[in-house]
Order: structure tokens, then C-alpha cells, then sequence
């Protein structure tokens, strides 16, 4: 029985199985269902856009010989997030200078808060657009498990596989990259005499 193709519901490995009985459109859902994600993935560590379209399209090009070859040790997502982030990290290491594009914004990492008033809300606005220079400044080790977990919303779980980490290393990278984070983010609201930043981080 053929899979719904358009029904989030379908899962990917019956996907993959329609795929390799040769139903191509089940490829070009499964690439639809993953394709922002991978994008968002690949712009939060190349901090550009024209180099994550690049990556992006370069990790699903080899998502696509590798699909084959595909054993369902892991979740498809898992093994294509790792995917993606190697090919970063090699483009990243062929670099002859540091990019100076802007940093893509991680809306996750400050959400807002319905309850508080509308002058805290624009506060918390303008503070998750100041977030990405934070967050560049972590050391990858603390950068990688914070982005995987605000910018793509995986759980600890999944990242302890892309990362290749325990489940423990991953919520202690993220627990010491949010606290660092946290910190460099009060620095600057104290250095800019902003006031009522505690609020803003509430």
C-alpha cells in the first residue's frame, strides 16, 4: 500500500521503503519534510546564507547516494542531522577567512511570555536578535548542542546521536552552553545600562 505522501503522520522509514520500490515522490517528501531543518542546521554553523544553501543541497545530494546503504540504526533524522553537520564542519575547515555575514536569528532561545507586558515583550524581541552573537561566541563543544536544541527543537536524545555523545554529556554541554550563554547576554544588557534585563530573561 502506498504511503501518504502530503500526511505528516506517514513516518519517514515507510517513506524510505516506498522510495526504494521506486516511488520517487516518496524522496522528494521526505527532502520536503527535512529541508528547512537542514537549512536552519547548516546556517547556524556557517553563520551564512549563501554557503548554508550551498551545504544544504551538498548534504541531501549525499543523503541521496547514501539512502541506499541506509539501515535504520538510527532515526532517519539523526543520521541526516549528522550528515549535514560534517559537511559543515569540512566546508567550515576548507575556509581561507571567517565569514562576516550576520548570524541567523535564534528566535527559540528567548520565547515570549503572553503574560508580560507589551514593553518587556518588545524587550525580549529585541534581545533574541542580539542572541546569535552570543551564542557564536560559545566554544563549539557548548554552541553545537544549544543550536541542535533551540534552532531545531530536537530533544537530548537525538542530539547524543548526531554528536555522537552520551545522553549525560549532551544535558551537561547544554546545561553549561545556556548558563554561559545567559551570562554573556546579562554582561552586555549591564555594559549597555539597559535596565530591567532580568525581566527581559524571565
Amino acid at each position: 500500500m502506498r504511503p501518504c505522501l502530503s500526511d505528516p503522520a506517514t513516518d519517514d522509514a515507510a517513506l524510505i521503503a516506498a522510495y526504494r520500490q521506486g516511488d520517487d515522490a516518496a524522496l522528494g517528501a521526505l527532502i520536503q519534510r527535512y529541508q528547512a531543518q537542514t537549512y536552519r542546521l547548516a546556517l547556524g554553523i556557517l553563520a551564512s546564507r549563501e554557503e548554508a544553501e550551498d551545504a544544504t543541497q551538498e548534504a541531501l545530494i549525499a543523503m541521496l547516494s547514501s539512502l541506499p546503504r541506509f539501515r535504520g540504526d538510527s532515526r532517519f533524522s539523526t543520521w541526516l542531522y549528522r550528515l549535514t553537520l560534517n559537511t559543515c564542519l569540512k566546508r567550515k575547515q576548507r575556509r581561507t577567512r571567517p565569514r562576516e555575514e550576520p548570524l541567523p536569528s535564534h528566535a527559540g532561545a528567548i520565547a515570549d511570555n503572553p503574560g508580560q507586558r507589551p514593553d518587556v515583550q518588545a524587550g525580549r524581541r529585541w534581545l533574541r536578535h542580539q542572541v546569535t552573537r552570543f551564542l557564536a561566541a560559545l566554544p563549539e563543544s557548548h554552541r553545537l548542542p544549544v543550536l541542535l536544541s533551540d534552532a531545531l527543537d530536537l530533544p537530548a536524545s537525538e542530539i547524543a546521536g548526531i554528536l555522537g555523545l552520551s545522553l549525560p554529556a549532551v544535558k551537561a554541554r547544554l546545561l553549561r552552553g545556556r548558563r554561559r550563554l545567559r551570562a554573556e547576554i546579562e554582561r552586555y544588557c549591564q555594559e549597555a545600562g539597559l535596565s530591567g534585563w532580568r525581566e527581559l530573561l524571565d
